[in-house]
């Protein structure tokens, strides 16, 4: 049985925020993701009550990934139980078992490099520059926060639902997809584009406070150029983006207490 009405997976991917309402040390979001795919399991095997407890049984082992790429798994598992026969029951169970555990390690380093290393720290740099530029009264401090939200929630809620229909709809391309969008390259943009984020926050602020780094214009702006032609080189020599990133609010702070 197909599920072809997108309402239960809507809803499956809903369910996935809860991913992480319930831990244990054995097995970690294993409950999580089974309450998610619950429903669908439900879809699939309808009456059928011994296979429907068998694949709850099997969805009760081990689960680890991350928290927004969770639904390429679901989409995948879902799939799976629908289209592998009943059969010969311990092999559905080895397929989607072996099948789950090899998608789950690439999701997991994907979406910690995408997330927590590039998008998060781009949203919170959204919402400081706004305060950094804007002055700290209450109106801008609920700005920068919805800002630093709509940076962080968009991208996180259309990557979500896009690989959980992905995956489900066409879960065989999964990999292949993933390897063509080369999600390297997006994480070097984005901190790329933080760092000139940064640099647009810290020329605002001296422009709009009438301050330069050093007491003339002149020598301010050729300062700026050879940083500006220090950071494209070390970029064209693959030096590592959060190096560069750390190198620059170093010598930021360092250059704030001297000049």
């Amino acid at each position: 049985m197909k599920i072809k009405n997108i309402f239960p997976l809507i809803w499956s991917g809903l369910k996935l925020n809860f991913l992480q309402a319930s831990w244990n040390f054995e097995r970690l979001q294993n409950v999580g993701f089974l309450t998610a795919i619950h429903g669908l399991l439900t879809k699939t095997y309808g009456a059928d009550r011994e296979n429907l407890l068998r694949a709850v049984k099997r969805h009760m082992n081990f689960f680890n990934t991350h928290i927004f790429f969770a639904s390429a798994v679901l989409g995948v598992m879902a799939r799976l139980e629908e289209e592998l026969p009943n059969v010969n029951p311990e092999q559905k169970d080895y397929d989607i078992e072996n099948t789950k555990m090899g998608i789950m390690g690439p999701m997991a380093a994907i979406g910690d490099s995408l997330f927590w290393s590039g998008v998060k720290p781009f949203a919170l740099l959204v919402g400081a520059g706004i305060i950094f530029i804007s002055g700290c009264d209450i109106r801008t401090w609920f700005a920068a926060a919805a800002a630093a939200l709509l940076v962080y929630n968009i991208p996180r809620v259309a990557i979500k639902y896009y690989l959980l229909f992905k995956s489900y709809y066409d879960y065989r391309e999964l990999f292949v997809f993933i390897q063509k969008v080369k999600l390297q390259d997006v994480m070097k943009s984005i901190k790329l584009i933080g760092m000139g984020l940064l640099g647009g926050v810290m020329a605002g602020y001296l422009h709009t406070k009438g301050l330069t780094m050093i007491p003339s214009r002149v020598l301010d702006s050729l300062l700026l150029l050879v940083i500006f032609a220090v950071i494209v080189r070390a970029v064209n020599r693959k030096v590592s983006v959060s190096i560069i990133f750390a190198a620059v609010v170093i010598i930021s702070i360092v250059m704030a207490y001297i000049i």
